[in-house]
């Protein structure tokens, strides 16, 4: 008897149940991760119609935790492409966990970089609530992030991941453009308070990238599910 006969036969069957279990337990995470940064919004939002500063404070330092947490996400879809090396539906969905794990934790910074200008709104004495597209704005990607939320957890739809994209392109893009026109059109309630205005434009800016964040998310969610790049087609 040669060698090689004490040598066990590979079992690919066993090796991809292992795969497909390990790729479950992702998916759990990175919905962890979305239902997280969706409560970091909320929070974020509370904070700014509240106008509590140390709300914000507490949106900073809970940001520690999204980062661990993208870190470990990332660290295992790295381990899963060294050690089973999968092909097809199996890479499509690591790779789609790997960029909405990213796009999650970007989502995460856009809130923590909103709740950083808060102590220049509160210090001149300028509030969101004065703006009433701004809660327009707000609610808008709410939606967003809790649909897309819901995309990653329980949704997994092509024509769901599409109708987020068009919203965003349609609607939330639009919601921007009249809040920031809203703030041009009253220049004189702030009294040249520029850094007011650049805190307004700047939490502003950070909503409308987090639809944008949610669009990405959806375009990798079709991608995931067809293999299809809906990128710049849609």
């Amino acid at each position: 008897m040669t060698k090689g006969n004490f040598l066990k036969p590979i079992n690919e069957k066993k090796i991809m149940t292992e795969l497909s279990k390990r790729i479950e337990r992702l998916f759990l995470k990175l919905d962890r991760a979305a239902l997280a940064v969706e409560q970091h919004l909320s929070d974020l939002l509370f904070a700014l119609y509240a106008d509590n500063l140390a709300e914000s404070d507490a949106i900073i330092l809970a940001d520690e935790e999204i980062d661990r947490c993208e870190v470990e996400i990332e660290r295992e879809c790295i381990r899963l492409l060294a050690l089973y090396q999968p092909a097809a539906s199996d890479l499509r969905k690591i790779c789609f966990a790997v960029k909405v794990n990213s796009d999650l934790e970007r989502i995460a910074d856009n809130c923590v970089s909103s709740a950083k200008m808060m102590k220049i709104l509160v210090g001149d004495n300028i509030s969101v609530n004065q703006f009433p597209l701004f809660r327009n704005l707000a609610d808008l990607v709410v939606e967003a992030v809790h649909q897309t939320s819901r995309l990653i957890s329980v949704n997994c739809d092509e024509q769901f991941a599409i109708e987020i994209i068009k919203n965003d392109r349609l609607i939330v893009d639009k919601a921007y453009r009249d809040f920031l026109q809203s703030i041009f059109a009253q220049t004189d309630r702030f009294n040249n308070q520029i850094n007011a205005v650049y805190a307004l434009t700047s939490i502003g800016r950070a909503l409308e990238r987090v639809g944008d964040l949610c669009s990405n998310i959806a375009e990798d969610t079709v991608f995931m599910l067809t293999g299809e790049i809906v990128r710049h087609s849609i």
